[in-house]
């Protein structure tokens, strides 16, 4: 009986400390309710040899226009990238991008690491990912996020933590 109350009390402890472990994003501005917001693929990671990163910026951005959709009151819509996935793309050139389409705001990012491990190699997986939001009228940054995570079991995937990221931004901005 006495493991039971242990558990008990330590249980919210750990699900404090697992809820913790995603660093805050930066809201300068919150978006208005009803924004239009354009996500551009995101720049794949550009980790030499590392074949995992091919694709990875897609995979990311449309996690992110999947994030910012089910935030209530905001119009997410995915924009293909107008240069190459390893090529950058400067916030200057994706409000440029977005405003030509009609868009409020976009979301620009590059994936800072994606790496697939095998099922039970005992390896960690990791997921990085660095992402400015910003206004297309006078291109400012009203926010800002950027986090690199590994897995802390074998049971998970680069895609699982970027998608649990950008719930993260969704629901900060």
């Amino acid at each position: 009986m006495k493991r039971f109350y242990k558990a008990a009390l330590l249980a919210p402890v750990a699900l404090a400390c697992a809820c913790a472990s995603i660093p805050p994003v930066t809201v300068r501005d919150k978006l208005p309710s009803g924004a239009d917001v354009a996500v551009v693929m995101f720049r794949d990671c550009t980790i030499v040899g590392q074949e995992d990163c091919d694709g990875s910026g897609m995979s990311a951005g449309g996690a992110f226009t999947r994030g910012l959709t089910q935030k209530s009151g905001l119009k997410a819509a995915p924009l293909s990238r107008p240069v190459g996935p390893k090529e950058p793309l400067i916030d200057d050139q994706a409000v440029a991008y977005a405003k030509s389409k009609g868009f409020a705001y976009v979301v620009n990012g590059d994936v800072t690491e994606y790496y697939r491990v095998a099922p039970f190699t005992f390896r960690t997986e990791r997921a990085g990912i660095s992402i400015r939001v910003l206004r297309t009228s006078d291109g400012a940054v009203v926010s800002f996020f950027d986090d690199r995570t590994n897995s802390t079991s074998n049971l998970t995937t680069p895609d699982a933590m970027i998608e649990k990221m950008a719930k993260h931004v969704a629901e900060s901005i």
